[in-house]
């Protein structure tokens, strides 16, 4: 049995969170940690990991927030997992 890291939890549900609700504009980092009940601070280091490995894109400006680099079915878990342990 394998177990994750809180920050690994936390990366797999950001990115769910982003796939689901970045459609017709960004998630913003402050309404997702809201959601998640969790200090902006502490979600911003995951969410720029998860941006220099790739998995998510960063959008700059006042509507500005997380959006999904490439295709939902394209990105692994795996892949979320080891970009987050990167911190």
């Amino acid at each position: 049995m394998i177990l994750l890291s809180r920050r690994s939890v936390l990366a797999i549900a950001a990115v769910v969170d982003v796939a689901l609700h970045a459609r017709p504009t960004p998630v913003a980092a402050k309404v997702l940690a809201q959601r998640h009940n969790l200090p902006p601070r502490h979600l911003e280091t995951v969410l720029q990991a998860l941006v220099r490995a790739g998995v998510l894109r960063g959008v700059r400006g006042p509507r500005g927030g997380y959006e999904l680099a490439r295709e939902r079915r394209r990105i692994t878990a795996g892949e979320i997992v080891r970009a987050a342990m990167t911190v």
